[in-house]
């Protein structure tokens, strides 16, 4: 402690104003300490901020502070400070949690400092006076972390605005022509990888879903962010696709989608949406978007995600129809089956259905709750509207085909 007993029976605000006066004149020692404690936080630790800059930082803010204890004018240069602090740690990464644990040093360093210059008489001064203190260092936080978060949600902008554009030239075209996508420049490959943070040759889950269905895929991509995943999801004209970096599926085929499914755990099971071949490095997932898209067009009662293995009947009738082949398969093929009266059209058509996924009579007639014989005479009059044996394969996938056309061209 100090002894100066002519300070100490001052008045309290020129005691006060005596003691802050000591502690600017030693403010070497103020950011010293801070220095030497802040090292010991992790991210100051490692380096984030290099050592000029925080014993600048600290310098300042602790003539800034001192200031404002004693109720001084702040000069320019030191009015925003904690502005500055605040958006270069967010630049340079420097975790919000652990900015602001440093930021509050200062209270216990500039109070520290307080005891050590002050007398024994001076203790009821400093009760009276500590929230002075602790209000100067909180109001300075509080720049410090509005200036982080406000910079951070600017560069989450740049970032994602970035990403998006990267990812966009990637994907090309894929809400318009009907080419298909060309092999991906590696560069512009490298660039969308560093953009995702993922290594080229990383797989990439791929999901597509309607644009109705965009938020729905965020939230879905929100959760798998949560498991420690990178993510984005791009927004394409009638369309959104999600990208997830994903491990644990190496399979390819029906085999590899139901695999994902599996390790998605229920995450997309709200979303329609339909999941794209498992995408072996950044380079493939035009081709696996490409073909989920093609899947979310050929069905518009979408629900769940969606296997495009088990979709290609209605994919290939959509790119039949698009092209005006299919509007020639139906009225080559189906013929009078068609113009039936609804009811008796949508009975021959059930079993018709429940035949190709089965081929077997007796399977077939127990869901449909009729007779052997029944299920056989429903499939020889199809046969006869449309003049091909449906209990053939070849000539049963032939009508199937025009029948997925059919309900293509029907389709709003």
């Amino acid at each position: 402690m100090h002894s100066s007993e002519g300070l100490a029976g001052a008045a309290p605000d020129a005691r006060w104003n005596a003691l802050l006066t000591r502690l600017r004149g030693d403010s070497d020692a103020l950011f010293q300490a801070f220095l030497e404690q802040v090292r010991q936080i992790p991210p100051y630790a490692r380096g984030l901020v290099p050592t000029e800059r925080m014993e600048e930082d600290a310098a300042r803010t602790f003539d800034y502070l001192l200031r404002r204890i004693a109720g001084a004018p702040v000069p320019k240069r030191l009015s925003a400070v904690g502005t500055e602090i605040g958006r270069d740690r967010a630049h340079r990464g420097v975790p919000l949690n652990d900015l602001l644990t440093a930021v509050r040093l200062n209270f216990r360093i500039v109070w520290d400092a307080l005891r050590a210059q002050s007398d024994p008489s001076d203790g009821p001064l400093l009760v009276e006076r500590v929230d002075r203190v602790w209000a100067a260092v909180e109001e300075h936080a509080l720049q410090v972390q509005v200036a982080y978060q406000d910079e951070g949600a600017l560069i989450a902008r740049e970032r994602q605005g970035e990403r998006s554009m990267l990812v966009a030239a990637l994907l090309g075209q894929l809400d318009g022509p009907d080419e298909p996508p060309g092999e991906p420049d590696p560069d512009a490959v490298a660039r969308v990888a560093r953009a995702l943070a993922v290594d080229v040759d990383d797989d990439l889950l791929v999901v597509v879903a309607p644009a109705a269905a965009g938020s729905q895929l965020r939230r879905a991509a929100d959760a798998l962010a949560a498991q420690g995943r990178p993510v984005h999801v791009q927004a394409l004209a009638r369309h959104a696709v999600l990208l997830a970096r994903w491990t644990g599926a190496p399979e390819d085929g029906p085999a590899g989608i139901r695999a994902l499914r599996a390790g998605l755990g229920g995450v997309l099971d709200s979303v329609p949406c339909v999941l794209g071949p498992l995408a072996h490095g950044v380079a493939k997932v035009p081709a696996s978007a490409r073909t989920a898209l093609r899947v979310v067009d050929a069905l518009p009662d979408l629900a769940g995600p969606v296997d495009p293995y088990g979709a290609w009947l209605p994919v290939v009738a959509a790119e039949l129809s698009r092209t005006g082949i299919g509007r020639e398969l139906v009225t080559s093929v189906l013929g009078e089956l068609v113009t039936l009266h609804p009811v008796e059209r949508d009975r021959l058509l059930e079993t018709l259905r429940a035949w190709a996924r089965t081929g077997s009579v007796t399977e077939v007639a127990r869901p449909l709750c009729c007779h052997r014989n029944t299920v056989l005479n429903r499939l020889r009059r199809v046969s006869e509207l449309t003049g091909r044996d449906v209990t053939v394969p070849d000539q049963a996938t032939v009508v199937l085909l025009a029948l997925a056309c059919w309900e293509a061209l029907e389709r709003p």
